[in-house]
């Protein structure tokens, strides 16, 4: 059986990586990686400032988060510890004999 008609070229979706995979076991040969587009200066620097704010944000909003959510754990606590009282203690089993 010769080996171009045992696979099969397969074109990524996600990343445009050419993926050869073989027709009987299912397996990735091999994986040609995508030729990087060529970038400027300009447009690499612009990047990074959008991705740092977006980072800044995204940071923000889950400091508040979890600064909202331990308020409200903090609050079914104390509700718990107020009705701990009424609570009835557990049998155990050695009362039981």
């Amino acid at each position: 059986m010769d080996r171009k008609q045992s696979t099969i070229r397969v074109q990524c979706t996600c990343c445009d990586a050419v993926l050869t995979v073989d027709k009987a076991s299912g397996e990735v040969v091999f994986t040609e990686k995508p030729k990087s587009k060529k970038v400027s200066f300009e447009d690499a620097v612009q990047k990074i400032k959008h991705d740092q704010e977006t980072a800044e944000d995204r940071f923000k909003e889950a400091f508040l988060k979890e600064k909202d959510r331990m308020k409200v754990i903090d609050q079914k606590f104390e509700e718990a510890m107020k009705r701990k009282d009424e609570l009835e203690m557990p049998i155990k089993p050695i009362d039981l004999d």
